[in-house]
C-alpha cells in the first residue's frame, strides 16, 4: 500500500491524506507567459524579419528626398526653409536632421526607422487590451510589417504616437498634460495623423463633458493638455498649408461629389482593410489584387458599373458592407463610433479632394480601426432602450473579433507577398546606378538628370548635387515651386547639356530614367543608344538598369563627350540636332 503524505491544516488539528495512485499524473497548472516576455519574443521576431526587409529593400526616392532635405540643412531654420514645398510637418525631419548632424550614409535612417517600428510594436503587444492571436495577425500584417517598417517614412513615427496615445488614454484624467503633448506631436508627422490626432482629441473632451466627474485640478489639466494640443496643431497646419508657390502635381476635386471620383476612393476603403498586393508584374507596390485603377469609364457611371459588376462590387457593395459592420462593432461604444465614423469620412474626403490614395496613405484606415478596437476597452457597453439597437450591439459584439481576424489574416498574406517581391526583385534601380557610376569611377563628372524626382537616390548615395534642367540649377532633392518645369523637351534637356559643356566641361553623365526613343523617319522609333546632340558633342549609352519594382525609377547612363566630329562615324552617330 502507498504510502499518505499528511498535511496541515490551517486552524484546525485534523489532517488531510492525499493518496498517490498508481497510473495517475495530477497536471501542474500552465503557467502564463509574462506580458513582458511575450512583447519581447515577439518584438525580437519582428525585428529579424524587418531586418531582413530592411537588407534587400532598395529605397525610393521618397525615403531619401526627406534625407536630402534634413542633409542639406545647415541649421533648423534652414530645414524649414528646405521644407517649404514638402506639404508636411517637420517632426520627422528633425530626426534626420540629427541624424545628418554625424554622418550622410542614409542607411543610418534606415535603422532608426528599425527601432520606431520595434517600438510601436512592442507597445502594441504589452500595453493593447486585445487578444493575443489579434495583437501577433496586426504584428505580421502588411502595413506595420511592411509599409511603415521596411520602408523608411514618417508613417511609422505616427504609429508609435499614437499608440502611446492610447496607452495613456486608459488613464486619461490623471494624463491630460501628457495626452495633449503627444497628441500634438502625433499631428506633426503626417497630415493623416493630424486628422487622426484631432478626431482623438475631441472625443477626449467629449468624454470629459459627459462621463467624467469635474473638478478644479482636472480642468486646469484638461485646459492645459488641450492648449498645447492647439498650440502644436496650429504649427502642424501652418506647414501643411500648401504654398501659393507650390506645383506639387495634385489632381484635386473640381465638385463635392463626383461619382466616379468617389467610387474610386470608395474601392481602397475596401482593398485596404482587406489589402493583399497584386503580385502578378513586377510592380506590386500601390496596387490590389482585386481590381485594376486605371480603368475608362463609359458611357454614364451608373451603366458602366453595372456592365463591370467587379467594379460594382468593388467600388460601391464591399464599401458599404465593411463600413456598416464596423459601425456596428462599435455600437456599443458610441464615442468610439463617433471617432470611427467622423475620422474615416474625414480621411475619405481627403483621399476624395486630393486623389492621393497610395497605400501608405489609405493605411490609416487601418490604424483608425485598430485605434478604435483599443480604445473601446477604456468604454462600458451602452445600453440602448431601442430593442433593435440593443439586438444590433449585441450582434456587433460577437462579431468584432472575427471580424478583425478576417481583416487581419486577408494582410499578413499581404505582407508575405510584398516581402518575396521586395526581395525577388530590386524596389529602385537607384542604388545599383550610383553603384556603377562610383565603381566606374565617373562619380566626379557633373551629372545632368532628368526628371529630378526621380533622381534623389543618386544625389543620395553620391553625396553629390545634381544638375537639373528642370530647375535650371544644381540641387540634391526636388524644390516643389513654380520655378520648376514640370514638363520638359528633349530639346530642352540637351540645351542644358550644351550650356555645361560650353562652360568648360569636356565630358559629363546625362541620366534619364527613361530611355530617349529617336526615329530616323519620323514613323519608326528606337531606342537611343548614340548620337550627336551637337556637331562637336557625342552622346554614348554607356549601362541601363530596368525593371525595378517602382516604374518609374529605373535609370539609362549616358556620357556626353565633347568631340571632333571628322573623327566620328556618323552612320553610327545619327544626328540629334537640326
Amino acid at each position: 500500500m502507498p504510502k499518505s503524505k499528511k498535511k496541515k491544516v490551517a486552524g484546525t488539528s485534523k489532517q488531510v491524506i492525499e493518496e498517490k495512485k498508481p497510473g495517475v499524473h495530477v497536471a501542474k497548472p500552465v503557467k502564463k507567459l509574462d506580458p513582458f516576455r511575450y512583447s519581447l519574443i515577439v518584438t525580437g521576431v519582428f525585428i529579424v524579419i524587418a531586418t531582413f526587409g530592411l537588407i534587400y529593400h532598395e529605397m525610393w526616392r521618397d525615403e531619401y528626398q526627406a534625407w536630402l532635405v534634413a542633409r542639406d540643412a545647415h541649421s533648423i531654420s534652414q530645414l524649414f526653409q528646405n521644407m517649404r514645398y514638402e506639404g508636411n510637418p517637420a517632426l520627422w525631419h528633425i530626426f534626420l536632421y540629427l541624424i545628418t548632424s554625424f554622418t550622410n550614409n542614409p542607411a543610418y535612417m534606415q535603422v532608426f526607422h528599425l527601432l520606431i517600428a520595434a517600438g510601436f510594436i512592442y507597445v502594441f503587444n504589452r500595453y493593447a487590451p486585445i487578444s493575443t492571436p489579434l495583437k501577433i495577425l496586426f504584428t505580421f500584417s502588411y502595413f506595420p510589417l511592411y509599409e511603415y517598417a521596411v520602408i523608411s517614412r514618417s508613417y511609422g513615427l505616427g504609429l508609435l504616437l499614437i499608440f502611446i496615445v492610447c496607452i495613456l488614454f486608459k488613464n486619461r484624467k490623471s494624463y491630460y498634460l501628457w495626452l495633449g503633448l503627444v497628441l500634438g506631436l502625433l499631428s506633426n508627422v503626417t497630415v493623416y495623423s493630424f486628422i487622426l490626432a484631432s478626431g482623438i482629441a475631441g472625443i477626449l473632451l467629449l468624454d470629459y463633458a459627459f462621463n467624467q466627474k469635474k473638478d478644479k485640478k482636472t480642468i486646469v489639466q484638461l485646459v492645459g493638455g488641450l492648449s498645447i494640443f492647439l498650440i502644436l496643431t496650429i504649427l502642424s497646419l501652418y506647414q501643411i498649408w500648401p504654398d501659393k508657390n507650390n506645383s506639387f502635381p495634385i489632381i484635386y476635386a473640381k465638385e463635392a461629389f463626383e461619382a466616379p471620383r468617389w467610387g474610386f476612393v470608395s474601392s481602397k476603403f475596401f482593398s485596404t482593410y482587406l489589402y493583399i498586393p497584386d503580385v502578378s508584374e513586377i510592380n506590386f507596390w500601390n496596387t490590389n489584387t482585386y481590381l485594376n485603377d486605371y480603368v475608362t469609364i463609359q458611357p454614364t457611371y451608373w451603366k458602366w458599373l453595372n456592365d463591370n459588376p467587379s467594379y460594382l462590387w468593388g467600388w460601391v457593395y464591399l464599401p458599404i458592407i465593411l463600413f456598416i459592420i464596423s459601425i456596428l462593432v462599435f455600437l456599443r461604444k458610441p464615442l468610439v463610433l463617433l471617432l470611427y465614423t467622423g475620422t474615416t469620412l474625414a480621411l475619405m474626403s481627403l483621399f476624395y479632394y486630393t486623389l492621393l490614395v497610395y497605400s501608405r496613405y489609405c493605411g490609416h484606415l487601418v490604424i483608425l480601426l485598430i485605434v478604435c478596437y483599443w480604445l473601446s476597452e477604456y468604454f462600458p457597453d451602452k445600453k440602448y432602450d431601442n430593442t433593435m439597437l440593443q439586438k444590433l450591439s449585441v450582434f456587433g459584439k460577437k462579431i468584432s473579433k472575427p471580424f478583425l481576424a478576417i481583416l487581419l489574416l486577408f494582410q499578413v498574406i499581404g505582407a508575405v507577398f510584398a516581402y518575396t517581391m521586395d526581395y525577388k526583385y530590386q524596389f529602385s534601380a537607384g542604388k545599383e546606378t550610383a553603384d556603377y557610376i562610383r565603381k566606374n569611377k565617373l562619380d566626379s563628372l557633373t551629372i545632368v538628370a532628368v526628371p529630378d524626382f526621380t533622381m534623389s537616390s543618386l544625389a543620395a548615395h553620391l553625396n553629390t548635387k545634381i544638375y537639373y534642367p528642370e530647375m535650371s540649377s544644381y540641387g540634391s532633392f526636388t524644390i516643389w515651386n513654380k520655378d520648376r518645369i514640370d514638363t520638359i523637351s528633349f530639346g530642352q534637356m540637351i540645351q542644358s547639356i550644351e550650356s555645361i559643356i560650353d562652360k568648360g566641361k569636356s565630358e559629363l553623365l546625362f541620366v534619364r530614367s527613361e530611355q530617349a526613343r529617336i526615329s530616323p523617319d519620323g514613323i519608326n522609333y528606337f531606342p537611343l543608344e548614340r548620337g550627336m546632340i551637337r556637331k562637336d558633342i557625342k552622346l554614348d549609352l554607356l549601362e541601363k538598369f530596368e525593371e525595378p519594382v517602382v516604374k518609374d525609377e529605373k535609370f539609362y547612363i549616358y556620357l556626353v563627350e565633347k568631340t571632333d566630329s571628322s573623327k566620328i562615324d556618323l552612320a553610327k552617330y545619327p544626328k540629334l540636332y537640326q
